[in-house]
């Protein structure tokens, strides 16, 4: 990025440039410039995409209501449809692991979510929270209610109220999704840059999370499979970290997952989940596919398994979780499955700590169970 940098530089003095950031993460530099420089830029040798900077977006629930205060059997049906319960009993519950959302940040009040946030456990508030826009918040908050539910699936636990997956693991946020002036693509990117070295030190890997957790959509991306996001994704994968995401909730229709999760560069990069009726399924019904959820084929193509999207299912469907203010709410979406699956790659973590994110993924997505029509499918991928 040198050259660039260095004619950026120049422009900025002249003030044909008004801001710009380089980033590490992938090849990519964002600015902010006069239309000379843009034009200037799209002759250079040196580029190979332009995009614009435009709104992000979660997968929005398809419904929601409140919920109760206090969960009748102290847990969620959800935790036992996907066998949670069964690591609990072995005593594998999430301690020691971390957890990441990038959504429309957490509300660290809430008594299910305040003790489990790594910045309450010993750790500087900007190394466990990320919000880009000044001035900075030095803990976090919830721009709406989304990210507070889904993180509250993933770790959520009060005395005898457990609605987490893994509710002894710790979390870390980054403020983006339903954030104004955060819910742009050139933050969400700096988010994952952040969440590689969240404390900006290379010797130390404890401040990583083991999984980001995205239930969230880019709707203006021109091409998601050749996109800024590919290059992202795989860095995060290299460093060790799990990507989960929705599939988002345009459903029934064929080829209806959003971008960017119709990218398929391996098996499980990038995972996105679908949604399953829990109380359908726990009725007995073996095709409990919510009518909402987005279905595959994968829009980037392929062959086999990479073109089957979603990757695996989960409960999406009147989802008790938390939201702000110390209260709880029923969201259904697949929104609401994602965190399941972010959940229990922090359970295996723990039983496996050495296997990375990929890895993990892998083995969730070899033993899921078998729903709808036989084998692998465009409704629930391998299966629940």
């Amino acid at each position: 990025q040198e050259d660039l940098i260095s004619y950026l530089e120049n422009k900025y003095y002249t003030r044909d440039v008004f801001n710009y950031k380089s980033f590490w993460i992938a090849n990519l530099v964002w600015l902010e410039a006069k239309p000379v420089v843009l034009n200037e830029i799209m002759n250079r040798a040196d580029i190979s995409i332009m995009d614009l900077d435009e709104l992000l977006d979660y997968d929005r629930p398809v419904d929601k209501s409140p919920a109760p205060m206090q969960s009748i059997t102290g847990s969620e049906p959800g935790h036992h449809i996907i066998n949670a319960h069964k690591l609990w009993e072995l005593g594998i519950t999430g301690q020691g692991r971390l957890v990441m959302n990038i959504d429309g940040g957490v509300d660290v009040t809430h008594p299910a979510l305040g003790p489990k946030w790594r910045g309450n456990n010993g750790a500087l508030w900007y190394h466990t929270w990320f919000d880009p826009i000044a001035p900075t918040s030095t803990q976090p908050f919830d721009c709406s209610d989304h990210g507070t539910h889904t993180m509250g699936t993933m770790v959520g636990m009060v005395l005898g109220d457990t609605v987490g997956v893994a509710p002894n693991a710790q979390w870390i946020a980054a403020g983006i999704t339903d954030c104004a002036g955060a819910n742009y693509p050139s933050m969400n990117i700096a988010a994952f840059q952040w969440a590689i070295n969240p404390d900006s030190n290379l010797n130390t890997v404890n401040d990583v999370p083991d999984v980001i957790n995205c239930s969230w959509r880019d709707p203006n991306v021109p091409n998601e499979c050749t996109s800024i996001y590919v290059s992202t994704f795989n860095a995060v994968e290299a460093a060790g970290i799990a990507i989960v995401f929705s599939a988002g909730n345009s459903g029934p229709g064929i080829s209806t997952v959003t971008p960017p999760k119709n990218i398929n560069t391996n098996l499980v990069n990038v995972w996105s989940t679908g949604a399953i009726d829990g109380v359908s399924y726990l009725g007995g019904n073996t095709n409990p596919i919510a009518s909402f959820s987005s279905r595959g084929p994968s829009l980037c193509g392929g062959t086999g398994s990479l073109l089957i999207k979603p990757e695996g299912s989960a409960p999406g469907v009147s989802i008790r979780s938390t939201r702000p203010g110390n209260l709880y709410q029923n969201m259904s979406g697949t929104s609401m499955a994602a965190p399941h699956v972010a959940g229990a790659v922090a359970l295996l973590k723990q039983f496996a700590p050495n296997l990375t994110g990929k890895q993990i993924l892998e083995a969730l997505y070899n033993t899921a169970v078998d729903l709808g029509a036989a084998g692998e499918d465009n409704n629930y991928g391998m299966g629940l």
